[in-house]
């Protein structure tokens, strides 16, 4: 793709600010693993993009939530990724999960009975990880389903040959983003209770399910991630903090040593004289209080752009702050930039660096930060670049040849 081909409203993923991120996160987990959770076409930031970026960089460990998005993850990365994916249906292909190496959370009875029924039908031993519901209430084993699963596995066991190797078990903190709740401790002891039981089956059943040495154990989130030490686990499910993004609500992405991948960029279009008593956009929410100049901005709801932003939101024009004025509408928005120099032509940037965050874009929206990023549409490329995370100028195209962008 050139770039005259990319779209107006543009993510810019900055390809040396997610290895540096995912370097920190590595070290702060250790000696737990980082797992690099890529789901929701990697938080919005564009999973083609990011997944071979961490893969280059010698990152082995990447999850998912859905089967779909673990199979188009292992055609992109190739065999020698461990992929894994934990929320499906009765209706899910597990077959060809199976077929493609993709390892499984088992969060029902009736899942381990599915997975078991797809290992039978492909000749494939499955790999499980036992989600337990220590307390998020979500998705995942309550207490009372444990012990009808690990009679299943019992049973699989004394089989010529096991569907399963249990491969891990996890599960998922709550509230890991305010350290001084007692829940996240209430939660541990339930996890570590279920990994116990587990370890005592895989210990009995003589290596037949798998090592009770080599279980994967993991619960620790971003949040747990970068408040808990030691990290629980031997392995840690990172997904928001990879990407530059603070999941604490007293905390900027520098203050946790992270940097932003994504820049969301537009730019001015339209420019004109506004008289005093002038409305703009639908609805005619905003009225000009004197002469002004009105700049016309491409992003809507049609992009991500939340429409709930609206007369609230600011850009950043030149290094300078303006406010999105009237409602943002599906494909355009309105920006008052008075008598500041400002051109046709000029670069809009909605949120990361050089303008606002996506937290503060999550306050206007009075939503979160997740949201914002994974919000975004198609209809907005990812354009990978690689710059130094210092300079938020350096925008350079990873390939000097050419710009990679979907």
């Amino acid at each position: 793709m050139t770039s005259r081909d990319i779209s107006l409203v543009r993510a810019e993923i900055d390809a040396s600010a997610l290895r540096a991120n995912a370097a920190a996160l590595a070290e702060a987990v250790s000696p737990a693993r980082l797992k690099c959770v890529v789901k929701a076409d990697a938080y919005g930031h564009g999973v083609d993009l990011v997944a071979p970026t961490l893969h280059a960089a010698g990152l082995r460990e990447f999850c998912v939530a859905t089967v779909p998005e673990a199979l188009a993850l292992r055609d992109l990365l190739g065999a020698d990724a461990e992929i894994m994916a934990w929320l499906y249906g009765p209706g899910s292909d597990l077959e060809a999960a199976l077929r493609a190496d993709i390892a499984l959370g088992v969060s029902t009875p009736g899942a381990l009975d599915r997975v078991a029924a797809a290992a039978r039908a492909t000749g494939i031993r499955a790999r499980v990880h036992l989600k337990i519901d220590s307390g998020l209430g979500r998705n995942g084993l309550a207490p009372e389903d444990i012990p009808a699963v690990l009679t299943t596995l019992r049973a699989c066991a004394e089989e010529d040959a096991p569907p399963f190797v249990v491969s891990g078990i996890m599960s998922h903190f709550a509230v890991a983003d305010e350290p001084e709740r007692p829940e996240t401790a209430q939660q541990q002891e339930v996890f570590d209770s279920a990994r116990r039981e587990l370890t005592e089956l895989l210990e009995s059943a003589g290596g037949r399910l798998g090592e009770a040495s080599d279980l994967d154990v993991h619960i620790a989130n971003s949040p747990a991630a970068l408040t808990l030490r030691p990290v629980p686990g031997n392995s840690a499910r990172v997904g928001l903090a990879l990407y530059g993004l603070s999941p604490l609500a007293d905390a900027e992405p520098g203050d946790l040593g992270l940097t932003p991948v994504m820049r969301l960029v537009s730019e001015v279009v339209n420019l004109k004289h506004i008289p005093v008593g002038h409305g703009a956009s639908y609805g005619l929410t905003y009225t000009a209080e004197a002469d002004t100049r009105f700049a016309l901005v491409p992003g809507g709801y049609g992009d991500g752009v939340p429409r709930s932003a609206s007369n609230r939101a600011e850009v950043s024009i030149r290094g300078q702050r303006f406010p999105i004025v009237g409602r943002i509408a599906m494909d355009q928005f309105i920006v008052d930039v008075g008598d500041a120099e400002v051109a046709i032509g000029d670069e809009v940037v909605l949120f990361g660096p050089g303008g606002p965050s996506a937290a503060e874009w999550g306050d206007w929206a009075e939503t979160i930060n997740y949201e914002i990023v994974t919000r975004l549409s198609a209809r907005v490329d990812r354009v990978l670049i690689d710059a130094d995370p210092a300079d938020p100028g350096d925008r350079a195209p990873a390939d000097p040849t050419s710009t990679e962008a979907r």
